[in-house]
């Protein structure tokens, strides 16, 4: 059996792709029934139709269909089309994206073009939502505070931030491809390399910061560099991709640092002074107390309210009572912001009466509210 035309004919009027041949002027001189089903437009209404009929020039590409699918027909599969798409208007004016595969025949000594079309509309959506995604990611991880570093299976730097540069001191051009030997100490080369592989065969997906606690890496300069990390591994394309998001912490410890300075400097000065003293919360009850004070009492008052704690032995009943009232309107006063101060009788462990100074003052945060209440008492019996 041969074919013929009537069977050509037949044949691509029944391919599965829409397709059609167009001369080398432009004008559509065939088209099969799956291009009428894309399309919409019935065979006559589109036979005889120049191509830009159905694939109209692009107004943001600027793109000549003709002369570009005269370009490409020599070569059916080019990598670029890979990346290009024509728009096509059907005759609802629905536009959809198609892809376009074109070849070039001769016939009677003139020039025929096989354009097949692929609907890519839905492709082509997800991918600019992908791009988009991608783009909005890349903006973040850019301008993040945090250094964002990934590595493939052989630890070598695929994926490198500002912040990364910022932290470390190396350029992306400088950083991309190199092992990430180049920001570890040397003394944690080895025990970092048995992480990464515990991690890699682990079942764990990530480990966020905090969870290998403080880390170590290296300046360009050659300075250690007090880090946290957080890491991820992803599997892109059968490749494993371990990500890290990374914090310097050098500040932090600064800070730290100086607070316990400024602790070890107060708890000198707190414990060793001759004036007893106290540190009360907004409620006033007792936080701190120190040696001078605790000489003035007989048991460990922390939690205990001020006014409650054992200042007044051997005192009748209602001394007492009048006595702890007065000291506890007194620190009432206080926790509403003022400042108290007065004289009171108190007596010491061994019984022996004290005459004291004695002063409430509160701590403001900033917004004006007492936080703490430094209770103060300075004994003048000699005076």
């Amino acid at each position: 059996m041969t074919f013929s035309p009537d069977n050509i004919n037949d044949l691509l009027c029944s391919l599965p792709e829409p397709m059609l041949i167009m001369s080398s002027a432009g004008e559509i001189a065939f088209c099969n029934q799956a291009l009428t089903q894309l399309s919409g437009f019935s065979q006559p209404q589109l036979e005889g139709q120049p191509i830009t009929h159905l694939l109209p020039q692009s107004e943001r590409r600027r793109v000549d269909v003709v002369s570009w699918l005269s370009r490409w027909a020599d070569d059916p599969d080019p990598a670029q089309l890979r990346f290009l798409t024509l728009e096509l208007v059907t005759h609802d004016n629905e536009r959809l994206q198609v892809s376009v595969r074109v070849s070039r025949y001769e016939s009677h000594g003139a020039n025929w073009f096989l354009v097949v079309l692929r609907d890519v509309t839905s492709e082509h959506a997800t991918l600019t939502r992908l791009r988009h995604a991608q783009l909005v990611t890349n903006r973040i991880l850019a301008i993040g505070e945090d250094a964002v570093i990934s590595i493939d299976a052989n630890q070598r730097i695929s994926f490198w931030n500002r912040q990364a540069s910022s932290i470390f001191g190396y350029t992306e051009e400088e950083a991309l491809g190199h092992s990430l030997e180049m920001i570890l100490p040397t003394s944690l080369l080895a025990s970092h390399q048995r992480y990464v592989q515990d991690f890699l065969a682990g079942t764990e997906g990530h480990r966020l910061m905090g969870q290998r606690g403080e880390i170590t890496g290296r300046h360009k300069s050659g300075r250690d560099i007090p880090l946290e990390a957080s890491i991820t591994k992803t599997v892109i394309d059968g490749q494993t991709v371990l990500s890290a998001q990374v914090r310097d912490i050098s500040e932090r410890k600064a800070a730290e640092s100086m607070l316990k300075e400024s602790e070890a400097r107060f708890r000198a000065v707190f414990e060793h002074a001759l004036e007893a003293m106290a540190v009360l919360d907004d409620s006033g009850r007792v936080v701190e107390i120190n040696a001078s004070a605790r000489n003035l009492l007989e048991t460990e008052p922390s939690g205990q309210f001020f006014w409650d704690l054992n200042w007044w032995r051997e005192t009748t009943p209602e001394a007492l009572h009048e006595a702890t009232e007065r000291l506890r309107e007194m620190t009432g006063t206080v926790i509403n912001g003022a400042t108290v101060r007065t004289t009171v009788q108190l007596s010491s462990v061994t019984g022996e009466a004290k005459k004291i100074d004695f002063s409430l003052r509160p701590v403001l945060n900033s917004n004006g509210q007492v936080i703490y209440i430094i209770a103060e008492g300075r004994d003048i019996t000699a005076l």
